[in-house]
């Protein structure tokens, strides 16, 4: 009785792959997935990895790294929002990291465009449309690692770009390309591929959560109809 009175109901709120519907809740969810990308700019993991060190003999000894899950809090975001919104959510970041505070990494301002890094943010546009175009063909776990392994590699390939055209201009020296390329694109997209099909992995859970906030109201009709079967119910009960 319980499941045929409230099944259209509940059916609303299941998040099925229909495109990100423009409503408030939808706005919050775009204030909140801000909020996770804010923090994982400032968030340091640190774990220990195996090395090899040459010394008398081949050791492998245990070395601390440091990681920030930016581009993984990005990529699992782009899900979360699809194109529309997350291309609004990232123009809110730029424009807040240019005139508002200084929210990337190593700063902010106009001024950040000469700093290497911010190929990456440029990275997190481009990473939008091709993720965003991957998730559209459909939800499934092969397609969601595709899109988690695209969005990767689009960004750091825009960010070693970026980096390339910065040489080019002069702004930082040409032979300083392939050491910034190592240490922020080649020790970081191992990890960045995990973390990101890690989170990708997840999403659709947590997205059947927010849905409920993204939602819109249920349509006047159905709810008439549901109170009118209600109605028939109880009249055949009593």
């Amino acid at each position: 009785m319980f499941n045929k009175r409230f099944q259209d109901i509940f059916s609303q709120y299941i998040y099925r792959g229909e495109p990100t519907p423009h409503t408030l809740g939808t706005l919050c969810i775009v204030a909140l997935c801000f909020l996770i990308l804010i923090v994982a700019t400032f968030t340091q993991l640190s774990f220990l990895v195996p090395t090899v060190v040459f010394e008398d003999e081949i050791l492998i000894d245990l070395k601390e790294t440091l990681y920030s899950p930016l581009i993984p809090a990005m990529v699992f975001i782009i899900y979360l929002l699809r194109k529309n919104y997350s291309f609004l959510m990232y123009v809110i970041f730029l424009l807040t990291g240019f005139f508002i505070w200084p929210i990337f990494v190593y700063g902010g301002g106009l001024g950040y465009v000469q700093n290497y890094i911010f190929g990456y943010v440029i990275g997190f546009g481009v990473a939008i449309i091709v993720e965003g175009n991957v998730l559209n063909v459909s939800q499934t776990l092969k397609n969601r690692m595709k899109a988690a392994i695209k969005g990767v590699i689009t960004i750091h390939i825009t960010a070693i770009i970026y980096c390339v055209i910065l040489a080019l201009f002069k702004v930082i020296e040409f032979h300083m390309v392939l050491p910034i390329v190592s240490v922020a694109s080649a020790n970081n997209i191992f990890y960045d591929i995990v973390f990101s099909c890690i989170l990708l992995f997840v999403a659709p859970f947590i997205k059947n959560i927010l849905w409920i906030c993204m939602k819109p109201r249920l349509d006047r009709t159905k709810l008439k109809n549901i109170r009118i079967r209600e109605q028939i119910i109880s009249n055949d009960i009593y």
